[in-house]
């Protein structure tokens, strides 16, 4: 007979199992770019999912400042689901075959990561945002404190998802240079979709921002595909192996076979059938050991300083060009190295590349380590792979020859044939169409010889957002550059620049199809009075202003700059 019966509910953790829960997630993660890895494959499962034609992701990271950011326009996230998602262990991809992530935990990892934590995500079912602040301090402690999201419900329109990690914890990202954060991205996350090598895939544009520890702001766009030796070498530094066995058809002499491969890196895109089971890859075998670093420095992925510091290399090497196995799954670099298998010709392995991409590949919380059985499968195959490469070896030792595709005075013949300014007290000598960054040298150099007046320049790019920060008087100014005036709507479209927050944008020459693509997004444009136009003008428009844009009478209008119109070019 029972005296007593309680109930309770044993599965909901208290907080110090939440805080051991998640300091063991943390112990998990090891690698440099997991931060990112997370974040990449969260946008790109994201942009999948949805039905949208063309991806867009953009990353941001300000070593200045200690932050990162990634954005996309995937299929996003309804409001009343956001803090359920943003709970440890919490997930929407255990039935999704096709995303990578499934586990939970990657999230989790990167708000504990940093110490003010933000989310904006939506859909047409609406859009929300959440907030965490001290999460890293959190996990650190040990009292009963919770820690408190802030979710809100906004009234916008925003499809996708925008994660910004402020007051990030010691990461080696912010020491990284901009062309060592493209190289990460594109061989360990999922932008460097390796899907890309034997098959088309969804269209997905990359762009990465990059502030460096001085405030230098550089923006460009990254392939959505897997980084390849291949890639950047001239068509007389490489070759397929199966256009040297189509070369060797014909009777050839040890001589020609090796002509036909002496200093070059040879390559190999294949799949294999494993009992039913397809496991993709590329493999590539080098003349030397020091063709690695070599390409390395010429493709200004690191130095040759760098390369000869053995602290540098024991904490960078993911950043250099290096030999190996290497894993992928459903299109996603895992950046786990195996083991190759010992073998009669052991002294070449390190020349060789090989990257194994198998849907069916399983990798442990923190991409550590793979299976053992996987493991022994990939081994089997690398040995076979090595021994196709081996064969050839005796044919192309040697340097490999390094073509750079930018050759300085094809450069300068080139600009040679663009239109001349010629006009008088201006040191900028070409027509600066289609360049966004001749725009600003160009506003900047009439600026320095009063030709533009009125305006006292701040800073440029401070903190990410916008291009140049001035004063016009006593007021706070903001101010955008562009190539092309009508640029500017795809920055409105994605709500990465809002109009209420731009006072000036500077172009080259407002066009007629730039008014027409303004007029049909619910832009007005008009010219302003010449006075405005004149030094010392006490209009109440913007200084130099030549048009001005308005969309409604309750938000203050953005005026423009023709810079065409002010040096007076024809």
């Amino acid at each position: 007979m029972s005296l007593k019966e309680t109930t309770y509910d044993f599965l909901n953790q208290g907080i110090k199992q939440t805080r051991k829960s998640i300091r063991d997630i943390d112990d998990s993660y090891n690698n440099d770019w997991d931060i990112l890895a997370e974040l990449c494959q969260n946008s790109v499962d994201a942009i999948r999912k949805s039905d949208i034609k063309s991806g867009l992701i953009k990353i941001i990271i300000d070593s200045q400042n200690k932050s990162i950011s990634v954005i996309d326009n995937g299929i996003g996230i309804v409001p009343d689901r956001l803090p359920e998602l943003l709970a440890p262990f919490s997930t929407d991809k255990e039935d999704d075959e096709d995303s990578v992530g499934e586990k939970g935990v990657g999230l989790t990892f990167v708000i504990f990561s940093c110490n003010d934590f933000y989310i904006k995500s939506g859909n047409k079912s609406g859009v929300s945002e959440g907030r965490i602040f001290d999460a890293n301090i959190w996990k650190s402690s040990t009292d009963d404190r919770k820690l408190d999201l802030t979710h809100r419900i906004l009234n916008e329109k925003f499809q996708g998802t925008e994660i910004l990690m402020k007051k990030v914890i010691d990461s080696p990202l912010f020491e990284l240079s901009m062309n060592q954060l493209k190289f990460l991205l594109r061989t360990r996350t999922s932008i460097g979709n390796t899907n890309s090598i034997w098959e088309d895939d969804k269209k997905i544009e990359v762009e990465i921002t990059h502030v460096n520890q001085d405030g230098q702001r550089t923006v460009e766009a990254l392939p959505f595909k897997y980084w390849l030796i291949t890639e950047s070498l001239s068509s007389n530094a490489k070759i397929d192996i199966e256009e040297y066995y189509k070369y060797i058809e014909k009777d050839r002499t040890d001589q020609d076979k090796r002509v036909k491969l002496q200093g070059k890196v040879i390559y190999k895109i294949s799949k294999i059938n494993h009992n039913g089971r397809t496991i993709k890859y590329f493999a590539c075998f080098v003349p030397k050991r020091k063709t690695w670093n070599d390409l390395t420095v010429s493709f200004n992925i690191a130095t040759a300083e760098q390369l000869e510091n053995s602290d540098w290399l024991d904490k960078r090497s993911y950043v250099t060009l290096q030999p190996g196995i290497f894993t992928s799954v459903k299109g996603m670099p895992t950046g786990i190295s195996i083991d190759n298998p010992i073998t009669g010709a052991s002294g070449a392995w390190p020349q060789i590349f090989i990257l194994f991409d198998d849907r069916q590949l399983k990798f442990d919380i923190g991409r550590k380590s793979i299976h053992g059985m996987q493991a022994r499968i990939y081994k089997q195959y690398a040995r076979q792979i090595f021994s196709e490469f081996q064969k050839l070896a005796k044919y192309f030792s040697g340097e490999v020859l390094i073509e750079s595709d930018w050759e300085k005075d094809n450069i300068f013949a080139e600009i040679d044939k663009m239109l001349n300014l010629d006009i008088s007290g201006i040191n900028w000598k070409k027509v600066p169409k289609d360049q966004e960054a001749s725009v600003a040298g160009l506003f900047f150099e009439c600026i320095g010889n009063k030709k533009l007046s009125g305006i006292d320049l701040l800073v440029a790019g401070y903190r990410n957002k916008y291009d140049l920060y001035a004063k016009w008087g006593n007021r706070k100014v903001v101010i955008e550059f562009k190539a092309h005036l009508s640029s500017i709507l795809k920055d409105f479209t994605d709500a990465m620049k809002l109009f209420n927050e731009i006072n000036c944008v500077v172009c080259w020459n407002v066009t007629e199809e730039d008014e027409q693509a303004l007029k049909q997004s619910g832009i007005d444009i008009e010219e302003v009075d010449a006075e405005s136009l004149l030094p010392g003008s006490t209009t109440t428009i913007f200084p130099n202003a030549t048009h001005k844009l308005s969309i409604s009478g309750f938000v203050s209008p953005v005026y423009v700059i023709d810079m065409k119109k002010i040096i007076g070019a024809s």
